[in-house]
């Protein structure tokens, strides 16, 4: 292993850590009480995600500043063991989801791959150990607004990008379809029989602020 000495280094206990082995455990926990309506091998999966959890712990206790775990060979493993369990845990397109309970489960699990997919690019943001850098916030456009059936102050929205799209439950008023807007990507929140699958923390952004994100 290279010599860090004198170099700031990734803590084990760095808050990036925490949430990726929240993740893993939402993961783990989510296929052993498995029910939703469409079929899952358990074996294959309880399989991915001991190996997720693997190499994960390897990269958490390496102690290298993060412009030298953003490089590793884990890193990559990781990322390949997410892509392929994603397939195997998310619901094929034929399948509709229908009751609240289902849709918060698979909320949490694309949540949890989401988390562990962007491991890198938080790491990425420094050595210091910052909750901020524990949450991914992304750039996305408005797509659909409506107010919230079953509350006064609630609105719900379809946000997105290019390759995803999310349900966000907001309490901003004037929010309006078109806008961009910086979304925090968070652990589901059911209001009121609707999955919110994210936060947005930013007012509307201008042309030149979405570029930038």
């Amino acid at each position: 292993m290279p010599s860090c000495a004198g170099a700031h280094m990734v803590d084990a206990n760095d808050y990036r850590f925490l949430v990726a082995e929240d993740a893993v455990n939402r993961l783990e926990n989510r296929v052993k009480v498995w029910n939703l309506p469409y079929p899952l091998n358990k074996g294959t999966a309880l399989d991915y995600v001991k190996k997720i959890r693997s190499v994960l712990m390897r990269i958490r206790y390496t102690y290298l500043p993060a412009s030298m775990l953003v490089e590793l060979e884990e890193m990559k493993t990781l990322e390949n063991l997410v892509s392929e369990l994603s397939p195997i845990i998310l619901p094929p397109k034929n399948v509709k989801i229908e009751s609240t309970s289902a849709k918060y489960a698979v909320a949490e699990i694309r949540y949890a791959l989401s988390v562990l997919r962007g491991l890198r690019h938080r790491i990425a943001l420094g050595d210091k150990n910052l909750p901020e850098y524990s949450v991914d916030i992304i750039g996305v456009e408005v797509g659909y607004v409506e107010k919230h059936p079953k509350a006064d102050r609630l609105w719900i929205t379809k946000a997105g990008t290019e390759l995803f799209s999310l349900t966000i439950v907001t309490n901003i008023a004037n929010i309006r379809k078109g806008e961009v807007r910086g979304a925090a990507i968070l652990p589901p929140a059911e209001f009121y029989g609707v999955i919110s699958e994210a936060m947005y923390c930013t007012n509307r952004l201008s042309l030149e602020d979405w570029l930038w994100w």
